[in-house]
């Protein structure tokens, strides 16, 4: 029985490269998932809304709007680290690669899954700095950026060499 895929489903499935349909069981989990991240998000920005409306009467709404989306970047991490616990828990990121086009798709969606990660952690330290009034400098911001991505190249060499 062919199912259409969910909007979800292709999404893990070009963030991690799988091109093959995914069988019973496993589209099963990846649909209890996306349902649990889709619920616990539609939760977190109900109550984030009514709480920072609260908040706003009390406090000054730039440091709010600040709060605000600090969390929500904390909400968005927490969702991508547990669908990432869910495809790794059921080994949906190995993959044996049966020609030079899967491998490259593979290696495309490594690159562009670490890329992301990176823009949001980069974002959580912008917002944690402006939270924490601290002064982390450039130097700070490149520094990391430069040692994530020679880790994710060294993920890479020992994922695809």
């Amino acid at each position: 029985m062919n199912m259409k895929e969910s909007f979800f489903t292709k999404m893990i499935k070009f963030v991690y490269g799988i091109n093959e349909p995914f069988d019973e069981f496993t589209n099963k989990v990846i649909s209890e998932a996306a349902n649990k991240v889709a619920f616990g998000l539609i939760i977190f920005l109900f109550v984030s809304s009514v709480v920072s409306t609260v908040i706003g009467k009390f406090y000054d709404n730039s440091n709010v709007a600040i709060g605000l989306i600090f969390s929500d970047l904390m909400a968005v991490l927490i969702a991508l680290t547990y669908i990432n616990v869910v495809v790794k828990r059921y080994g949906l990121d190995e993959y044996d690669y049966s020609n030079d086009n899967e491998r490259k798709r593979a290696i495309r969606s490594y690159f562009v899954q670490n890329t992301v990660t990176l823009v949001f952690l980069m974002m959580f330290i912008v917002c944690l700095n402006l939270v924490l009034d601290g002064d982390f400098g450039v130097i700070f911001f490149t520094v990391y950026a430069v040692l994530y991505i020679f880790s994710i190249y060294l993920g890479y060499r020992r994922k695809f060499k």
